[in-house]
């Protein structure tokens, strides 16, 4: 068995042997890509995973982009994804990547259509480009004022996960950060209008873009707000750190004990933020949010290369 692979796409033998037997397929490959049916109510996300250590990256990616489908209501189904290395990647990593990956879309229902394997000049580190599919169940709601915001989920956790992985400390709270289920599961509840889960900027990103959206403004406490464990010890501001595995919510109020029902039942805390309201803006503790500088934390992604 080659140890590290070549330039340029993997051969077929390494994608038989490190790729194909981790990953789910509905037929046999084809040239060039794959045909699917699509429909008026086939809903597309793309995003990139880099950054984060080798044997996360395939559940990043399959996350970020099927997490995205779901929140437009869609039952992600299919997924295109490009593994791209770096020249002298070991065949191992590959397979770890694979397998991260193909875990998280045969425990979802989710199909892998197409894609490519390669390595290439240019990149320091493993980056994966995953494309999902999916059909929507119902459509996006328009949120009014009066309807409530909420976070499903502690806010901080990917930070926290960060700062230990950075101290040489073995954290596998990876393994809980994402929303899908959640998300999934209130795709079921009446009076859920919008679902946005958390990304980069953290809460505060995620907020201002959900208020950019709906063209109206929300005002609440950072105290009201359920904070991951061990977030405290942090020195950054945790509403704009990363909390990947957050999910706003936007619910009509006499939906609203449904969704703390869903959510209590999957153990996920939830956090009331308050109701929107007409203007536009994002106020927290009485001042207006209106920068989104990063975090010192959001430097750590991409130090992460290698399996050790």
């Amino acid at each position: 068995m080659a140890e590290v692979l070549g330039l340029g796409k993997v051969s077929r033998e390494v994608f038989r042997r490190s790729v194909l037997p981790f990953i789910p397929i509905d037929r046999e490959l084809e040239l060039d890509g794959a045909t699917v049916k699509l429909t008026k109510r086939t809903v597309v996300a793309h995003s990139p995973s880099i950054g984060v250590p080798l044997e996360t990256l395939g559940y990043f990616a399959f996350h970020y982009a099927a997490s995205n489908v779901a929140c437009r209501f869609g039952k992600p189904t299919h997924i295109i994804t490009g593994i791209y290395l770096p020249l002298k990647t070991r065949e191992v990593e590959l397979r770890t990547i694979a397998k991260s990956l193909g875990d998280e879309a045969k425990k979802f229902g989710v199909i892998i259509a197409a894609g490519q394997t390669a390595t290439y000049y240019g990149l320091e580190i493993p980056f994966v480009s995953t494309t999902c599919l999916g059909e929507q169940r119902r459509p996006v709601g328009k949120p009014r004022e009066g309807d409530v915001v909420l976070i499903a989920g502690e806010v901080g956790g990917e930070a926290v996960w960060l700062t230990s992985l950075s101290r040489g400390t073995s954290d596998q709270r990876w393994r809980s950060l994402t929303a899908l289920p959640t998300i999934l599961a209130l795709h079921d509840v009446e009076g859920v209008k919008l679902l946005h889960d958390v990304s980069e900027g953290g809460v505060k990103g995620a907020l201002m873009e959900v208020l950019e959206s709906v063209e109206l403004s929300l005002s609440f406490s950072s105290g009201d707000v359920a904070y991951a464990n061990g977030s405290e010890k942090l020195s950054q501001d945790l509403l704009r750190a990363p909390t990947y595995g957050a999910l706003i919510i936007i619910v009509e109020p006499d939906s609203l004990e449904k969704v703390v029902r869903v959510c209590d039942e999957r153990e996920v805390k939830v956090s009331r933020l308050g109701s929107l309201r007409r203007g536009f803006g994002l106020f927290i503790d009485g001042e207006e949010v209106r920068e989104q500088a990063r975090v010192e934390i959001d430097e750590l992604y991409g130090t992460f290369r290698r399996l050790d």
